[in-house]
């Protein structure tokens, strides 16, 4: 009865161990992945939110010779509300 038991535990534990690892794995090739967009420059970070949107889809302003990029446009409006108090402030 004690070996079944002990048995039992030892295969839930690996089991365990098997699932966590393929998860850390899973994990770390997502977070490769968009490191690799980011370097490859398909994937630009919102300065308002820091959140990362790709190039295409994301919503820009052009601020001189300066392209913003933004994931929404609440992030936008906040940038815009942001340059226009800088240049009242001026």
């Amino acid at each position: 009865m004690i070996w079944k038991v002990l048995i039992f535990a030892i295969v839930a534990y690996v089991l365990f161990r098997l699932f966590t690892n393929d998860r850390k794995k899973r994990e770390e090739k997502i977070q490769n992945e968009e490191a690799q967009r980011v370097a490859n420059g398909n994937l630009v970070r919102d300065p308002i939110c820091g959140t990362y949107v790709e190039k295409e889809s994301s919503i820009s302003v052009r601020d001189g010779e300066h392209v913003e990029h933004f994931c929404s446009h609440e992030c936008r409006q906040k940038y815009m509300d942001k340059i226009e108090n800088q240049e009242k402030i001026s």
